[in-house]
């Protein structure tokens, strides 16, 4: 792509999560302000690795390594203004590429996500740490498995949880209940913006947690399916949506 500056910035969402895809240079922070409510702008631009580059501010103005729910977003945008050839789009972030798929009957794309990484030390967790599953899908996630309204629990220490003095480079957290052998729900506090409608690497790090090989995660802003592919990657697949 090479036309970032002649390309109209467009909101989307992914399932419930909202983004400003903008194609140019204005600063993110001056972005947000013009437009309300948003989760954070992603900034796109020319790859040499990718189809584009995606580059993630968050709402409180941090830089977030990786946005499952911003890939398919902008996958879909790609393929729906025909900036790319085929239903075929490669996304490089700060976490490295994704590979996604775009079935445009459907408004669905199928992410391919980073091979996880589990443990404290892969989400720069120090000292005592408040006991949950850590996932890393170039991101950091905690994981707290509960049995009551994930949403009530998530009002209550979302925040105090997400910025335990443990979590050095903070911590998305997501409240998880599992429903059954193929469904689970969950509530999440994001690192850099707060509660959030959903979260696509969120939703990944509860299937890694859960020790499913396939999973449906469904949150206030939709359902999303994920399942291992022979690599050990996950896919992530869900919506997406202009407004």
């Amino acid at each position: 792509m090479t036309r970032e500056a002649h390309i109209q910035d467009v909101v989307m969402h992914g399932a419930g999560n909202r983004f400003l895809l903008h194609f140019g240079s204005t600063d993110p922070m001056k972005l947000m302000n013009l437009h309300a409510q948003l989760d954070g702008v992603l900034t796109l631009s020319e790859s040499n690795e990718a189809d584009i580059l995606m580059h993630i501010c968050n709402k409180d103005g941090s830089i977030a390594e990786q946005c499952g729910n911003g890939l398919r977003c902008v996958a879909l945008h790609l393929v729906r203004s025909r900036l790319v050839v085929g239903n075929k789009v490669c996304v490089e972030t700060l976490a490295g590429t994704s590979e996604c798929t775009v079935d445009l009957l459907r408004n669905e794309v199928s992410v391919q996500l980073p091979k996880p990484n589990e443990g404290r030390d892969c989400c720069a967790v120090v000292g005592e740490a408040p006991e949950c599953d850590f996932v890393n899908l170039g991101n950091p996630n905690a994981v707290f498995w509960v049995e009551e309204n994930p949403m009530e629990i998530r009002a209550a220490l979302g925040q105090q949880i997400s910025e335990h003095d443990s979590f050095q480079k903070g911590m998305n957290v997501h409240f998880a209940r599992r429903d059954d052998s193929q469904h689970a729900t969950i509530a999440s506090w994001e690192r850099g913006v707060g509660p959030t409608l959903a979260s696509g690497t969120g939703g990944a790090a509860v299937f890694v947690a859960s020790g499913a090989t396939s999973l449906r995660v469904s949150s206030q802003g939709g359902t999303l399916f994920y399942e291992y592919i022979d690599d050990g990657s996950i896919v992530m697949t869900g919506p997406a949506n202009y407004e």
